[in-house]
């Protein structure tokens, strides 16, 4: 054969491989540099990219809304380029660039068509992960920083209640600011102390997905590194917790810790949360009372959970509480119809698949289980064809069981419920 058509299939081969399910390449050049990883989906036509950080608003050491204040130093007050013109480029090439600054991590996102996305990917890392301030600028980023509605209002209540009843740590009370004009205070110093320890190269993760030249990006981000080491530690509470906290109306939160070490874990993991969404509505329909349940799984740098909710009481005044409960006993010893197993399976895979061929989606996958690989994984989807009734109850009886659980009970009435044996209960 030829030297040319052995290069062109060559060439084919990559491509093909480059596009195999759930694929993700993992890779590091050194301690010193940022992780990365790539899922490349060629002919999907987009990318996505996102800088995260092992950093948030609990980890500011008393200086609240510091991290959110050198993201936007990193785009307003940096030496590597004008923000305004960064904008127009964007807005030309209908790119979008978000910032996000969460409990524990935080990080930029950037999404745009594939003959764009490249260059604007340079151009980002560039000023993320190796950032100078410009003093002249400073006060200007921190005034934008005031005027930044995410800085007073977090999205992630939840998260930061349970953060906050299943450790001990006071960072974890740390609330976000209540003036905003604090920020203002912030030295040069300040940031770019921040800058050169939680959010420098060795702290980051680049997580890239869909139509990209993945060259191109890993030159990039091998030639930025060092900073400080800033890990987050996992969490390991006290269970089981039961609690009361005031709220203006009744919901019910049920959590559950759980292990995702591996590809097994993560199916059954993905399969349990559809299984109990479908059992819960199923139960309150054929009651024929109001409801509005969910199941996930909640992926923190912290903790992983299964978490279900629903309001814990029907406008006929029926406790919804117990029933979910029940529910969830029944997942956990098995009492589990071969259909309604087949069923949710089903749901899981079907939704991956789709989800597979969007960069958007796979990019928000990866950047929500950085600490957990098997999350989302080529092994995934054998993981789930293996995954049996006796499996999934083998993996998640360890799990759901009474003695790991979390219920918190939204309610406007503060009494305490009552306790039980090994059962924390408190009025806040």
């Amino acid at each position: 054969m030829k030297a040319w058509a052995w290069g062109w299939l060559l060439l084919w081969a990559w491509s093909a491989a480059s596009a195999a399910p759930f694929e993700v390449r993992r890779s590091r050049e050194s301690p010193e540099h940022a992780r990365l990883v790539l899922a490349p989906r060629p002919g999907t036509g987009r990318a996505t990219l996102h800088v995260l950080f092992s950093v948030g608003r609990f980890d500011e050491g008393g200086m609240v809304g510091l991290t959110r204040a050198s993201q936007h130093v990193m785009l307003e007050a940096n030496k590597r380029g004008r923000y305004e013109d960064l904008v127009r480029e964007l807005f030309g090439a209908n790119a979008s660039l978000t910032l996000t600054t969460g409990l524990r991590q935080s990080g930029f996102t950037l999404s745009a068509p594939r003959e764009d996305f490249d260059r604007l990917a340079q151009r980002v890392l560039t000023w993320v992960l190796s950032p100078q301030v410009d003093g002249a600028r400073l006060e200007a980023a921190l005034e934008r920083t005031g005027q930044d509605p995410s800085l007073t209002v977090a999205d992630d209540f939840l998260e930061s209640v349970l953060a906050q009843v299943l450790s001990p740590e006071p960072r974890f009370k740390a609330p976000v600011p209540r003036n905003a004009q604090a920020v203002l205070s912030f030295s040069d110093h300040d940031v770019a102390a921040h800058l050169s320890g939680p959010l420098s190269p060795r702290n980051a993760v680049v997580i890239a997905a869909g139509d990209f030249d993945a060259e191109a990006l890993r030159r990039t981000v091998a030639r930025h590194k060092g900073g400080t080491p800033s890990a987050v530690t996992r969490l390991s509470p006290q269970l089981p917790v039961t609690l009361k906290l005031p709220a203006v109306s009744d919901i019910n939160v049920l959590a559950y810790p759980i292990e995702l070490g591996d590809a097994r874990q993560a199916a059954a993991a993905r399969v349990v949360g559809v299984l109990l969404g479908q059992r819960l509505e199923q139960r309150f329909r054929r009651l024929g009372v109001g409801y509005a349940q969910e199941a996930s799984v909640l992926l923190t740098p912290w903790m992983d959970q299964l978490v279900l909710t629903l309001p814990a009481r029907d406008p006929s005044a029926l406790d919804l509480g117990p029933f979910m409960l029940e529910e969830v006993g029944a997942v956990r010893e098995g009492r589990v119809s071969a259909e309604e197993f087949a069923q949710a399976r089903a749901q899981v895979l079907a939704r991956l698949r789709t989800d597979d061929r969007s960069p958007t989606e796979v990019g928000l996958a990866l950047a929500a289980s950085v600490h957990a690989p098997a999350w989302y994984s080529p092994e995934l989807e054998s993981a789930l064809a293996s995954l049996t009734p006796e499996s999934l109850t083998q993996t998640v009886r360890g799990w759901l069981g009474e003695e790991r659980r979390v219920h918190l009970l939204f309610t406007p009435s503060v009494v305490p419920l009552r306790s039980t044996a090994g059962t924390r209960t408190r009025r806040r």
